[in-house]
């Protein structure tokens, strides 16, 4: 039976303006895949992110090539065929939302949730972050961490203030006095070495968790420099934006304490394990993270968060008008569809 590939815009739009060292956003244009074999319907998602210089042209076009085509047309059981036949792309988001609808439509042909066809148990997904994008609105900011306390155990706190690092760590104390939630703080390569140097060690007095990708992604040497002059007793180093495929994760061992795993930035679920494997043979620690996304994306992420230390899978809590319901959470624990593939289901209109 021959399968079809459409692409379609899907406009996200955030319930607030959302700050972080790159800048202000408001909403996200990504892409949707729909893979269509008979009456079965799997879904993909496409994030299009701005500081990563991907556009939707491009995806679209990769998506729409014969070749892609082709490789969809695999018998939706031989799922690495399928996986294997699609052809090489710079733009691992395109290539991301492909695997995706891949797994959903395996799953769906085995009547069966990919965290189970993979032998994970739902019970041990680790409760998901919530992330306080920075504001200059300092009551603003701070009422949406006293809020966002009151139900989750962990907040992540952007960080990589323009103004230095003197801001983020003001900012970071006001948080600390209005919530007894944990935190990890996110820099998202907002640093440079001077300012990590003398901003972790004060994070440690504050028990924060982690410290999220605190230097550019290109700075290994950086990461080297200020380990070396760090107290032992730091927080956890989590590289984010220094990893992004399978090839990036050994030359982080031993700088990094852990990595943040992203479905976009890897190229989906298959190299997201692979990932996984080989971060553990390194001995570091796992987070499962996401993109401005829907509940299509955020939920295929969710399916590998029994695998994880750390969850960061709430895009799909930033956001007004998901139109797809998925993983769902009981306070701030993630509860995986009993569905098959990913389990995602279309919101019907009010």
């Amino acid at each position: 039976m021959t399968t079809t590939l459409e692409v379609e815009p899907l406009s996200l739009t955030l319930r607030t303006p959302f700050t972080l060292s790159y800048g202000t956003t408001t909403a996200r244009e990504n892409l949707l895949i729909r893979l269509r074999t008979g009456d079965q319907v799997a879904l993909g998602e496409a994030a299009i992110v701005p500081y990563y210089h991907e556009t939707a042209g491009r995806v679209t076009a990769y998506v729409a090539s014969p070749a892609v085509q082709g490789a969809v047309n695999h018998d939706p059981l031989h799922l690495e065929d399928a996986l294997n036949a699609l052809p090489p792309t710079p733009s691992s988001f395109a290539r991301a939302a492909l695997d995706i609808a891949l797994h959903d439509r395996w799953g769906a042909a085995l009547g069966e949730p990919l965290w189970r066809l993979w032998g994970l148990n739902p019970a041990r997904c680790p409760a998901t972050s919530y992330t306080i994008a920075m504001d200059d609105d300092e009551a603003a900011y701070l009422e949406r961490v006293r809020a966002a306390g009151q139900r989750f155990s962990l907040l992540k706190l952007k960080a990589g203030s323009p103004a230095g690092w003197e801001r983020d760590w003001q900012r970071i104390q006001a948080a600390r006095q209005v919530t007894d939630a944990a935190l990890c703080v996110d820099a998202n390569n907002g640093w440079d070495r001077a300012a990590a140097q003398a901003i972790i060690p004060r994070l440690s007095e504050l028990g924060v968790v982690f410290v999220e990708q605190p230097l550019p992604r290109g700075d290994l040497d950086g990461w080297r420099e200020v380990r070396r002059v760090l107290p032992a007793d730091h927080p956890p180093l989590i590289a984010d934006e220094a990893v992004q495929g399978v090839e990036s994760v050994a030359p982080l061992a031993g700088l990094a304490d852990g990595i943040n795993i992203k479905l976009a930035k890897c190229g989906g679920l298959r190299p997201a394990r692979d990932m996984i494997a080989l971060a553990r043979a390194f001995g570091m620690q796992i987070m499962i993270g996401c993109m401005v996304e829907s509940s299509v994306a955020v939920t295929a992420a969710a399916h590998l968060a029994p695998l994880a230390d750390y969850a960061d899978l709430d895009a799909n809590l930033l956001i007004a008008n998901d139109p797809f319901a998925g993983v769902l959470l009981e306070g701030d624990q993630l509860i995986l569809p009993d569905r098959p593939g990913l389990g995602v289901t279309a919101r019907v209109a009010a």
